[in-house]
């Protein structure tokens, strides 16, 4: 039989394939360069020799055929002190481990914001109060509205935010409409849907815990879950909390926000990175990390935990939750497509990791992991 069976088109896939190549490649290369970045910021990092390098990451790399730069073990291990082989490149992340492990043809539509209220029926999100899709608005309920109509539900509401449906990572193209801020009572609210042109979600407000809204009121301070899918069971990668800073609406790292790791127990560690890549103890604000409880963490580790089995093309997810007033876990968004969190939270695969890579670079068998902890995961890194 000349054709494999249950494949795409042959031409179809070689050019989609292509397209992919690429765009995983430009990953790699921004990756090189922020690495390159933060190491100038750390003042080379770790910085250590050569020859203990060689030492201690390559002969675990050598039989995947692989040998990494030195740059990201001085990036990823300075705050250790020593190198530590279970790190993954970034650049090898978005060209080897990445493609391997996720479907990267479903990135763009499973991972549209206008659909998680099918994807995602049980979880609590945002209020919805506008959806745009390929040019068709619906509102709150579902309902097919007209532009008219869509810009006279926005002008009676005091407060909103606008998120594109892809892509909005570090916080593109978000807008907040808040009462009493601003632009509130000259906002021509025509122009600005029309500046959107086509696929977005209108969300309200989320007021969140008071615990959180202590460290930065003017941001809603999310939750960052790094999960995998190995061996049958459901894995943290890492957990952190991103928190705004100088009033900036928004809590992302890319545009000033800080970022601390969780423990296991919802607690704070006790250093967080700051936008200049320094670690600090306390937030701006005043705040002291180590003294801060997440509120609800075990909660939206269970969510995360029934939720990614639904999601099978993608292995690796990252998850942004809030937590609402009465402590409830809000829903804010996934990412098909995640950054690496290991400056902060050490190797993104920890004690599974050569399994792991046996899986992706020589085709081993995926484990079967039985054994369970106490969160009901076969391992929490």
């Amino acid at each position: 039989m000349s054709r494999r069976v249950n494949q795409a088109d042959y031409l179809e896939a070689k050019f989609y394939s292509n397209y992919q190549r690429l765009d995983l490649a430009l990953e790699a290369k921004k990756a090189r360069k922020n690495c390159r970045l933060k190491l100038r910021a750390l003042n080379g990092g770790l910085n250590g020799s050569k020859e203990d390098f060689e030492r201690e990451v390559l002969p675990f790399w050598s039989k995947y055929g692989i040998k990494p730069k030195k740059m990201w073990y001085d990036l990823y291990c300075y705050s250790e002190g020593k190198y530590d082989p279970l790190y993954i490149p970034a650049d090898l992340y978005w060209e080897k481990v990445y493609p391997a492990l996720n479907m990267v043809s479903f990135r763009r539509a499973y991972t549209n914001k206008c659909i998680y209220d099918q994807l995602f029926p049980y979880l609590k999100k945002p209020g919805t109060i506008l959806r745009n899709v390929n040019g068709i608005f619906t509102d709150g309920v579902g309902t097919i509205v007209s532009f008219e109509d869509a810009v006279g539900i926005l002008e009676k509401r005091d407060s909103y935010v606008i998120k594109p449906a892809f892509y909005s990572g570090g916080g593109r193209y978000i807008y907040f409409h808040v009462a009493g801020e601003g632009d509130i009572d000259v906002i021509d609210t025509a122009a600005l849907l029309n500046s959107y042109k086509s696929d977005y979600i209108v969300q309200e407000l989320v007021e969140q815990h008071d615990v959180l809204a202590s460290i930065h009121p003017q941001s809603v301070n999310t939750v960052r879950i790094i999960s995998y899918l190995f061996g049958g069971r459901v894995h943290i990668s890492s957990s952190i909390l991103r928190m705004g800073t100088s009033g900036a609406r928004m809590d992302n790292y890319s545009i000033g926000g800080v970022a601390c790791r969780i423990g296991l127990d919802g607690r704070l560690a006790t250093h967080a990175f700051d936008r200049s890549w320094q670690w600090v103890s306390s937030h701006p604000s005043g705040a002291i990390f180590e003294e801060i409880q997440v509120p609800s963490y075990d909660r939206i580790l269970e969510c995360v935990q029934s939720v990614h089995p639904e999601l099978p093309f993608f292995r690796i997810i990252g998850w942004d939750f809030a937590v609402d007033k009465s402590g409830e876990p809000v829903f804010i968004e996934y990412n098909g497509a995640p950054d690496l969190n290991q400056v902060s939270c050490g190797p993104m695969f920890g004690n599974l990791t050569e399994s792991i890579l046996d899986f992706v670079f020589l085709e081993k068998p995926e484990p079967s992991l039985q054994a369970l902890d106490e969160h009901g995961f076969a391992e929490v890194v």
